[in-house]
Formats: structure tokens, sequence, C-alpha cells
């Protein structure tokens, strides 16, 4: 994530996707590109999390094994993690 001026870049290098968002008067532009829709995939973890009534830290499992490592929560969708 990079931020000029009030404009935030979001980049995974992973795959190539991209989005950013451009305040406006009353709400965000949003512009994204690549396999992976950014944006939509935060917008549907934040829900999720606030309908889980935002756990703490503490509440959270780290799963790591051959295939990869994901952050887990009872109420949450799983969060795969990038490899390094």
């Amino acid at each position: 994530m990079a931020t000029v001026g009030e404009t935030v870049h979001l980049v995974d290098v992973v795959t190539g996707s991209a989005a950013t968002l451009t305040p406006t008067d009353s709400s965000w532009r949003v512009r994204e590109g690549g396999p992976v829709k950014l944006w939509e995939r935060i917008e549907r973890v934040l829900d999720a999390y606030d309908a889980a009534g935002a756990p703490g830290p503490e509440t959270f499992t780290l799963h790591v094994y051959d295939g990869g490592q994901h952050l887990r929560h009872p109420q949450l969708p799983g969060l795969p993690l990038p490899r390094p």
C-alpha cells in the first residue's frame, strides 16, 4: 500500500492486481485491475470482521503447513497469507 497525496494505491505483487482509491466529495472512487479484485476482497473481509463483532487479535489462529499459511477465526472466512 502506498499513498500519494490523498490517493491510496494497493498492489498485490504476487498476482499483479492493483486497486486505486481516490476521494471524491462524498465517497471514494475505486479502480481495479488484474486477476484479483483487491478492493472487493477487502470489503468482504471487513464486512465479515464487523459482523463478527470486531474480534481482537487473540481470537485468531495461524495455521502453517506445506501449502502455505492461513489466518483463521471461527466467524470469519479463512485468510490465506502470501508466500514470501
